[in-house]
């Protein structure tokens, strides 16, 4: 029977998220892109791929729930097979062939924008299709273990022609063999997708759970403070140097971008040095907004008092919560891939813990607490791709989000990265949690006929992509804890500011602390306006606008 509690916690929960990819949506989105036909097209296209990866993480309790009863009514397994045939469909043909018509020259014409567009879809496309059908000709079989016992019968001639035969329990050998089987083109599709995914998500959710809960505790330290005005006019210099340096950097890029090196081969040298330097505006221009964004908040609490400055408290309540989903995760991934009976994780207090839930008829629950863990494992592969990209900038683009000033390409890129993690959470959380997805059809797919396919399961039955994700956690932790901050003078390049005090008399020197004193007693002394007024020199015009160039 259909557990259709869950079922009915399952739909608001979609309709919830769906609500809540639209505000994302309106909250980020640039306004040029919020009149044009084609803006509208790409943001169904960013809403559905939200959708997809939420569906993923939140299809998984219901299948435990729909199959714990033994067949609850639901067939899930085409349910899966629908949601990964619609994402290799996103991935490999939507997503590359709007984001290339988008980012395509605005002086071509539409024909040309289309031809465009068809070819990088064709190279991401040919590539997947002919590396799956190779693969699947050559190796698309599963050699799937199992545990066989052969027993005697007794002997037939004392028994009756009618009655069964009794088996003699002292004669029963036990070995272990394998069982080969071919699997369909679509679950060797999804074994390629998924393979693909874990090299995303091991690389960015390892840095990422590490990265979340120290830059919400750095947040929170480097909060807006009442600052003294020495301490207003240092920071100010130095944002305005920073500035500098941007726009300098900025005018590099569309020098680049003139002698059009933007539109040359993805491997050459000059294509790689364009994409360096537009990594660096994005990312410095990232940094410096955040440090305008403190500086300005400063401002705004001396006119409207504390309010602004309360908001950041609740930093901390943040962090602690990203730190015990830290925790928890790296607990399970001990207990699931450390400390293992007879190839199963030995003890697996989230699985058990679910179990209860729906032992109790309180599977909403467990439905709840899965998903916000798994949704946690979504923010940590955003975070930790931003991360990767503004430590080592040579290496990959980063895509930041902004309010009212991010464009569709920028929100193609991140959801995208989005729906492709999803694949190897959900295949994480199966494989990690066996015991509560079993007999689902979910873990048919991962655990017994993707895990030991040829080739895959070298990476899958020996957990590798798993311990690599520990070891770039670890080495993300010590890394972050040594070096908290982002340093806006790595990302642009440019000498340490250690020297940017501005030198002050004695004489004005006791002047400035006898204003400070003042403005604490009252803030309507035209003097302390005055400088109150030094801050309105930074605005968002302080900042280049390089429209073109996001």
């Amino acid at each position: 029977m259909v557990d259709w509690l869950t079922l009915i916690v399952v739909i608001i929960l979609i309709v919830a998220l769906l609500i809540t990819n639209i505000y994302i949506l309106v909250y980020f989105c640039h306004p040029d892109d919020r009149g044009s036909c084609v803006g509208w097209v790409l943001k169904i296209i960013v809403i559905i791929g939200l959708t997809l990866s939420w569906i993923q993480v939140l299809l998984l309790p219901l299948d435990v729930s729909n199959n714990r009863t033994f067949g609850g009514g639901l067939n899930m397994r085409i349910f899966w097979y629908i949601i990964y045939i619609i994402t290799i469909v996103y991935i490999l043909i939507i997503s590359p062939i709007s984001s290339s018509y988008y980012e395509s020259d605005d002086s071509w014409s539409c024909k040309e924008k289309i031809t465009h567009s068809l070819c990088w879809f064709l190279i991401y496309f040919v590539f997947f299709i002919l590396i799956t059908i190779i693969l699947y000709a050559t190796i698309g079989k599963a050699d799937i273990p199992i545990n066989s016992i052969i027993c005697d019968y007794a002997s037939a001639s004392s028994q009756n022609s009618f009655s069964p035969l009794e088996i003699n329990i002292n004669k029963c050998e036990e070995y272990d063999t394998s069982i080969k089987i071919k699997v369909n083109i679509i679950i060797y599709a999804i074994a390629v997708l998924v393979f693909v995914s874990w090299i995303l998500f091991a690389l960015f959710g390892g840095i990422g759970l590490a990265a979340v809960p120290i830059d919400l505790f750095c947040a929170f330290r480097n909060r807006p403070r009442h600052m003294r005005s020495i301490e207003v006019e240092r920071r100010k210099k130095m944002l305005m140097e920073n500035v500098d340096s941007l726009r300098n950097l900025g005018n590099e890029v569309k020098v680049l971008e003139s002698k059009g090196d933007h539109k040359r081969f993805i491997f050459s040298s000059k294509r790689r040095n364009y994409n360096n330097k537009l990594s660096q505006f994005r990312a410095g221009y990232k940094l410096i907004d955040d440090e305008y964004k403190i500086v300005n908040a400063e401002k705004e609490a001396r006119k409207q008092g504390n309010c602004v400055i309360v908001l950041y408290y609740l930093l901390i309540p943040l962090g602690i919560i990203a730190t015990l989903f830290t925790l928890i995760w790296l607990i399970q991934f001990i207990l699931s891939y450390f400390y293992r009976k007879s190839g199963r994780p030995g003890v697996s207090f989230l699985a058990r813990m679910y179990i209860f839930f729906n032992d109790h008829d309180i599977a909403f629950l467990s439905f709840i607490i899965f998903s916000l863990l798994s949704l946690y494992l979504l923010f940590c592969v955003i975070k930790g791709n931003f991360k990767f990209g503004i430590r080592l900038l040579c290496c990959w683009q980063i895509f930041p989000m902004k309010k009212n000033g991010t464009y569709m390409n920028t929100f193609l890129f991140n959801v995208t990265l989005i729906l492709l993690a999803s694949c190897s959470i959900t295949q994480f959380c199966s494989d990690c949690l066996e015991d509560y997805v079993a007999f689902t059809d979910i873990n048919m797919i991962f655990n017994v006929q993707i895990r030991y396919l040829k080739f895959f399961r070298i990476f899958y039955k020996n957990h590798i992509f798993q311990y690599i994700m520990l070891a770039i956690f670890l080495i993300s932790l010590i890394y972050l804890l040594l070096r908290p901050s982002d340093n806006i003078n790595s990302v642009l390049k440019t000498q340490p500011q250690k020297n940017t005090k501005i030198k002050i008399g004695k004489n004005e020197k006791e002047k400035i602390k006898e204003k400070d004193k003042n403005k604490n007693k009252n803030l309507d002394n035209d003097k302390d306006k005055d400088k109150e007024s030094s801050h309105s020199d930074i605005n968002e015009k302080t900042f280049p606008a390089f429209d073109d160039l996001k």
